[in-house]
């Protein structure tokens, strides 16, 4: 897909992230149903409600691209020989959305052979909206409609790391431990990559599985604007709607130099744990 496709299919969908979002804050505080799926993992009413209206208006204009929700994933198998695939997630950070917080996003991301390529970040409880369709081109949209580029940073200032608030693992915290020192904010949806994106952070950590609907958005807006998210092997993030749906992990930072230390710091402390364990 060229630029100009790109672009017009991201304008096509701010309208209709920003409906879904605003239709999950709506049921917030309106005593909303959970249930548990198979895996354990919360689902609201208002997970539903979004992934609707996401699924609907893809559809609608988009007819001839596949879908892939975390809320529809067992249609996954019939779309794996798709080149172009637009992957959803209608709420992002369910737990934070139950405990009443306001950091929870919707996601959607086209992904072009395996490649994200295009993505869009809302978190309506804040009122912020992210999107990206290509290199240098990442932006965010005020309230009022305008938007703004992402900024890059002019002024040094101590590191400031993101990780899950719900997720924070073992090999997480032994990392950050080694990365000090450093400001440390947790946060429990996809709006961490866009704050890395923004520039108000310098890195997300996530050394724990997760799935591709969770990061694919957040690696086309970081991307776009300069920086890179990365396997722990330091190759770039595959978010392949052929492939497998869990991911194993990953590095986000809004430079690739500072990417570059952060696998570094990683594949020492790795090392360390290994002889430590062989003596």
């Amino acid at each position: 897909m060229n630029l100009s496709s790109r672009r017009q299919l991201v304008e096509a969908l701010i309208p209709v992230i920003r409906k879904a979002g605003d239709a999950a804050l709506a049921l917030q505080d309106d005593n909303v149903a959970v249930r548990a799926k198979q895996d354990g993992s919360p689902v609201t009413s208002a997970d539903l409600a979004s992934n609707d209206i996401l699924h609907a208006a893809c559809l609608a204009l988009f007819p001839a691209m596949p879908v892939v929700s975390e809320e529809d994933s067992c249609v996954f198998e019939a779309h794996k020989d798709s080149d172009f695939v637009l992957l959803i997630d209608p709420l992002d950070g369910t737990k934070e959305f139950i405990k009443g917080r306001d950091e929870f996003a919707v996601n959607i991301a086209l992904v072009e052979n395996g490649h994200a390529s295009a993505g869009l970040i809302y978190a309506p409880a804040r009122d912020r909206l992210f999107f990206s369709y290509g290199a240098g081109l990442a932006f965010e949209q005020t309230a009022g409609g305008q938007r703004r580029s992402l900024p890059r940073p002019s002024v040094p200032r101590r590191p400031i790391a993101l990780v899950s608030r719900s997720h924070l693992d073992p090999r997480t915290e032994a990392l950050l431990a080694a990365l000090q020192p450093c400001d440390i904010e947790e946060i429990g949806s996809s709006l961490k990559f866009a704050l890395v994106a923004a520039a108000e952070a310098d890195f997300y950590l996530r050394l724990a599985p997760t799935m591709i609907w969770d990061c694919a958005a957040g690696q086309a807006i970081i991307e776009a604007a300069g920086g890179v998210v990365l396997q722990m092997d330091g190759t770039s993030l595959i978010c392949d709607c052929k492939g497998k749906l869990k991911l194993d992990g990953f590095i986000a930072a809004r430079t690739p130099q500072l990417a570059a230390r952060l696998i570094a710091a990683l594949r020492e402390l790795e090392t360390t744990s290994a002889v430590a364990t062989q003596q």
